[in-house]
């Protein structure tokens, strides 16, 4: 079995897999159910001087739930078919969340009290200005967190040096400041000015925007924010955020926390192969719930088992050791290729096909119909590998 465990700034998590500041962390209770789903170490919601004045409504799915059924078919004799349903919500979210709309004082008198002996890693996400950081960071004393995160989600980037200085000349403890994709390409540099400010490690990234989303028949925003504005997160972040987690690997010494899209155990891993000591998830734990954390957590465990790896820190930056000092870019050869025994005939490939290289053929003694792929039409763009439901095509060059 594959130790999952990590280590940061000192600090020992049992699993990579940590909340992200957000709604499923709200106030003491939420995070404890969090830690009792299996989580590997809590981030708060983010704390300031004063309560968020939090928009309503503040959260959207971009598409509705949708119910998703899956065949598979079992070749003996007799044609048998069975049918998996299963809920999926893997399309966008939309939030204008803002920090906790709870008050200072509530955090410091009932929630963080409640929080003494929480059994994994406890850190403290606070914002915004250095201001701030003098007024709240000196309540933080009494308690025995682990870390503090501060956002950098409303401040101008050349502040992010003074933030980490006012916080380690008030407390001595682990400092990590999470950047957000507002200017992606500043967040190298605003990652390497960190480092040498001090920081203990980099959260990467935060949610992307702002961004629209609203009803078409209504006319309405489905944000309760100025002009509907808000903050897009989830499964369509995810690219985004590897590649700053990539970047940013590559750019400091310092641990990297991967932050956006991660709604699988798959999906952390690869945070985590493009250079990430641990993963911070929220979307997902809102959809699902709290059962979620304790899931990605396990499918992490599942899938290095499957791989043949002992631990998580064989695979931590393999995609950075593979691609070295990069890969040479293929623009001729290549095809693909259908394993017969994973094909259940769903004709997706062939739908999708934009150069007509495909089309389903009939098989002696199997009832439903395979990908027939033509060679001289095939353009390797690699489409119908990454959307088959079963794996069952993939490229060969």
């Amino acid at each position: 079995m594959a130790d999952i465990g990590t280590r940061i700034a000192g600090i020992e998590f049992k699993n990579p897999v940590l909340t992200a500041a957000g709604p499923p962390v709200r106030d003491a209770q939420s995070i404890i159910k969090c830690v009792e789903s299996g989580v590997g170490g809590i981030v708060t919601k983010t704390i300031s001087t004063k309560p968020a004045p939090v928009p309503r409504p503040n959260m959207a799915a971009l598409n509705r739930a949708r119910i998703l059924q899956m065949y598979n078919t079992v070749k003996n004799g007799n044609q048998q078919f069975y049918v998996k349903t299963a809920y999926r919500m893997d399309q966008g979210f939309i939030n204008t969340e803002l920090w906790t709309e709870l008050s200072l004082e509530q955090w410091i008198d009932k929630e963080l009290p409640m929080l003494k002996d929480l059994g994994v890693p406890l850190i403290v996400s606070v914002g915004y200005t250095p201001e701030d950081m003098k007024k709240i960071v000196p309540l933080l004393r009494e308690f025995n967190i682990d870390a503090i995160e501060f956002s950098t989600h409303y401040i101008t980037p050349g502040i992010i040096t003074d933030i980490i200085k006012t916080i380690k000349s008030i407390m001595d403890i682990p400092v990590f400041p999470k950047l957000s994709p507002h200017h992606t390409d500043l967040l190298v540099e605003q990652a390497k000015e960190a480092e040498k400010s001090g920081a203990d490690a980099i959260v990467a990234i935060n949610s992307f925007g702002p961004t629209l989303s609203f009803d078409i028949y209504t006319r309405r925003p489905y944000m309760g924010s100025e002009f509907g504005f808000g903050w897009l997160s989830g499964p369509p972040i995810k690219p985004l955020a590897v590649r700053a987690v990539f970047d940013i690997a590559r750019a400091v010494n310092i641990p990297v926390i991967g932050v956006g899209g991660i709604s699988t155990g798959k999906d952390a891993i690869e945070h985590i192969m493009a250079g990430a000591s641990a993963v911070g998830v929220c979307t997902q734990g809102i959809i699902e719930g709290k059962k979620a954390f304790g899931r990605i957590a396990q499918e992490i465990q599942d899938e290095l088992d499957k791989m043949g790896f002992s631990s998580l820190e064989e695979i931590k930056g393999l995609y950075i050791k593979e691609m070295g000092m990069g890969q040479k870019i293929k623009t001729e050869g290549g095809i693909a290729k259908l394993i017969e025994q994973k094909c259940t005939g769903c004709k997706l490939c062939e739908r999708v096909c934009q150069y007509e290289a495909i089309s389903m053929v009939k098989k002696e003694g199997i009832r439903h119909l395979f990908p027939e792929i033509n060679e001289e039409k095939c353009a390797a763009c690699g489409l119908c590998v990454s959307i088959c439901p079963t794996e069952a095509l993939y490229l060969e060059f």
